[in-house]
């Protein structure tokens, strides 16, 4: 081992060591009685264990999920056990490589989608094969907004088949996954038609959408002969996306089981899809923002004691893209 080799093991003893009695901030969940109860604790610092990366947050996503895990509506499906600290997605920089992990090194800079829990707090475990290295130019905060979005965005285009000259129709466009949804299906070759509220109007034209339609007016109810339908807003968007689909067309809905029986009536396919937390698909993501097709937009910041604030705001589903918790501010 050379002198700074050995130098560096000596300091990330040291860094280690300061860990194990280090306390942070943290966002728990401590019953599932809705966000609106959630308190920032202080707790100590996790440490990483085999195949695992501590990772100093310095922004977090906020996402709907969120609202769901706090009212404990995912236990069936995702049992999570309390207290717990909320928020699944990070971006930071590699604090401290759990044993046997050489690709990551301290000072490493990356974002990942974490699941449903452990994001909202100062440091976050990350499993080595979820981080994904930020690239250069992203900022911390568009680096937290992504993770989530990605992945959810591509798994609804890649159930729909969703590729050049696709004709897609994107409810709720101006939200935090519709924005990305807009901006990677038109990376994909994509016609897009965005239906979004009079106020967002604007925004949504300008993440690149061909059509922009104002659901408010009653003007989607128009549309036809549509491809791919992603459904990003709710049963009631969901009753009107039948109509829009062609024969053999695809209803992808993100948040609400779609009827077998109307899909069958209508002579076309519908799925619910969850997102696709596959390392590669946020990879890909990164390659669209780095050749310019692609930038997370973000409408608000808040520090981690505003965090119910944040979700008060994404509950409203009125937000332009995504809402972060800023832990450097």
């Amino acid at each position: 081992m050379s002198n700074n080799e050995h130098q560096q093991t000596e300091i990330s003893s040291d860094k280690k060591e300061h860990l194990n009695q280090a306390k942070m901030r943290a966002v728990v969940l401590e019953a599932f009685e809705g966000f609106e109860t959630l308190r920032v604790n202080e707790v100590n610092v996790p440490q990483p264990g085999p195949g695992q990366l501590l990772v100093r947050v310095h922004a977090a996503g906020v996402n709907p999920v969120d609202i769901v895990v706090a009212l404990g509506m995912l236990q069936q499906m995702i049992p999570l056990d309390l207290p717990s600290v909320v928020g699944g997605e990070i971006a930071g920089v590699v604090a401290a490589v759990g044993e046997g992990e050489s690709d990551w090194q301290v000072g490493d800079e990356i974002h990942a989608l974490l699941g449903i829990a452990g994001a909202f707090a100062d440091y976050a475990l990350v499993p080595a094969a979820a981080a994904v290295r930020k690239p250069a130019d992203m900022n911390f905060a568009e680096a937290a907004a992504l993770p989530t979005a990605a992945a959810t965005a591509a798994a609804a285009l890649d159930r729909g088949e969703v590729g050049n000259g696709t004709r897609v129709v994107i409810h709720a466009a101006a939200g935090g996954v519709g924005s990305i949804t807009v901006q990677l299906a038109k990376a994909r070759g994509a016609h897009v038609t965005a239906l979004a509220s009079t106020g967002n109007l604007d925004f949504v034209t300008a993440l690149g959408a061909d059509v922009v339609v104002d659901r408010t007016t009653g003007a989607d109810t128009e549309i036809r002969d549509a491809d791919v339908v992603i459904d990003a807003y709710g049963p009631s968007a969901q009753e009107r996306s039948w109509m829009m689909l062609r024969p053999g067309g695809v209803l992808v809905s993100l948040v609400a089981e779609p009827s077998a029986e109307k899909a069958a009536a209508r002579g076309v396919r519908a799925y619910r899809i969850f997102g696709n937390r596959d390392r590669s698909t946020l990879e890909t993501v990164d390659g669209f923002y780095e050749a310019g097709k692609l930038k997370p937009r973000i409408m608000q910041r808040f520090p981690l004691e505003q965090a119910v604030d944040a979700l008060k705001l994404v509950a409203t589903g009125q937000a332009q893209g995504k809402i972060v918790l800023d832990l450097q501010a």
